[in-house]
């Protein structure tokens, strides 16, 4: 195996100085550095990390918990996430909470017993008490702790999808979104509320002068989505709109099942963008977060803690609605 010294001896330097080359930690000249890593990949040098980490007392990896490992909606995120990161010398520890609260507590209290150096964390119970001995960002959704959180900003991208969904023509409209819990739900909700408010569209079971908004609540899963539209069978709104992209799977699902045909029969609008929306013909309307943002904005807003920064409120980062043919009377041009 080769060891570090090796590496010192062929580039002509000691072994702190190749360590320092090698680790990024200290002085080292750009010149001696590019020698020092060029040595250690022609003689296929690896470090040993875990006794790095014991001499430093430092592990460099951080914490990732998300709800679902399999859902695509946190794919973009992570991977410039990840990257930053990486860039920064962390490496990331990732586990999956099943949106289940137990798990989360569990998954929270394993990263800690492992010394994670900071955590990005995706919060299931909004009540749950963080720990304080490690730095902890929150991605897309907040807890009721005062955390620094990097999330969509949801409402105004909601009222912004439901207003163009009012102007196209739709009165009768139905909301499909995730458990109460959750402050993208309430988020996501307040949005599709204040833009039907605004258009006098009063949320109510039936029609006021042929106006409603219908709400039902789902969990965040293909099931839930067919769920949510057998329930509204067969007294069916103009326009549905359902705010994740598998409450719209669920949704599509039930209607084809019923020989409900979209957008002829019943106008759907989603949210997020993955590439299935615009594959899917006639093409999915929807509000798509900037996933890729709000992955950099985590991994930027934990480094800043990790420097002992102050971080501020929560980033709330834009999106964009993507209009395609799933809703009628919208154009894209």
């Amino acid at each position: 195996m080769v060891k570090l010294i090796d590496v010192a001896r062929t580039a002509g330097v000691g072994a702190g100085t190749a360590s320092r080359a090698l680790s990024g930690n200290g002085s080292v000249d750009r010149e001696t550095k590019e020698r020092v890593i060029a040595v250690a990949k022609q003689l296929g040098y690896s470090p040993d990390v875990a006794a790095r980490a014991l001499r430093e007392r430092r592990t460099r990896t951080i914490g990732l918990l998300l709800p679902d490992l399999a859902n695509e909606f946190y794919t973009a995120s992570v991977a410039v996430l990840q990257q930053e990161l990486s860039d920064a010398g962390y490496q990331l520890v990732i586990a999956s909470t099943g949106n289940d609260p137990s798990t989360e507590r569990i998954a929270l209290q394993t990263m800690i017993d492992q010394r994670v150096e900071g955590i990005v964390h995706v919060p299931v119970d909004a009540d749950l008490v963080l720990p304080t001995t490690v730095p902890i960002v929150q991605l897309n959704r907040q807890s009721a702790s005062r955390q620094a959180a990097a999330a969509s900003d949801d409402l105004a991208g909601v009222d912004e999808l439901t207003t163009a969904i009012v102007h196209a023509g739709h009165r009768d409209i139905a909301v499909i979104v995730g458990p109460t819990g959750f402050s993208t739900s309430r988020n996501r909700l307040l949005g599709a509320l204040r833009a039907a408010e605004r258009a006098g569209i009063p949320q109510s079971e039936r029609p006021l002068d042929g106006a409603r908004l219908r709400v039902r609540h789902a969990p965040l899963t293909v099931d839930g989505g067919a769920q949510a539209v057998a329930q509204l069978f067969p007294d069916l709104p103009s326009c549905l709109i359902a705010l994740s992209s598998r409450l719209v799977m669920g949704a599509l699902r039930e209607c084809g099942d019923r020989g409900i045909h979209v957008p002829e029969s019943l106008s759907l609008a989603g949210y997020g963008d993955p590439d299935w929306f615009s594959i899917w013909r006639p093409g999915i309307t929807t509000f798509a977060p900037n996933l890729t943002e709000m992955g950099r904005q985590a991994a930027r807003l934990l480094l800043a803690q990790l420097a002992g920064e102050e971080t501020g409120p929560p980033a709330l980062i834009p999106g964009k609605v993507q209009v395609r043919g799933s809703v009628t009377g919208l154009s894209a041009g």
